[in-house]
């Protein structure tokens, strides 16, 4: 989707244009979550999986480890989607996460 830069607008536009579930990637640790729909967040690197476990769904950076492979963990992305449109709760659902996140698009400089 082409869209700002800004997770909170970005991810409005996708769930405003018919996203069912949102997978999220953060490097830096955003606490993020979208009440619409559960809203999956891929840790991009170990280091800040471990610091923030309870708040990230999966670790990505097993990638860049080299401890798993990019097919590994993008089935473990595609079983977690498939168990959390079944029902199960990402973290940010468990945190209590989204309620302030849903933004529509702001006319001109976001910081």
């Amino acid at each position: 989707m082409d869209s700002p830069g800004y997770d909170p607008v970005s991810v409005t536009g996708q769930v405003a244009s018919g996203a069912n579930v949102i997978c999220f990637t953060t490097g830096r640790g955003s606490c993020f979550g979208c009440k619409p729909v559960p809203s999956l967040k891929l840790s991009t690197n170990t280091e800040m999986f471990k610091r923030m476990e309870e708040d990230m769904d999966i670790n990505c950076g097993y990638i860049a480890d080299g401890s798993k492979t990019i097919e590994d963990v993008g089935e473990e992305i595609l079983n977690l989607i498939i168990d959390t449109a079944s029902g199960k709760k990402s973290k940010s659902e468990i945190n209590g996460y989204g309620d302030e996140e849903f933004n529509p698009w702001q006319v001109g400089v976001v910081m």
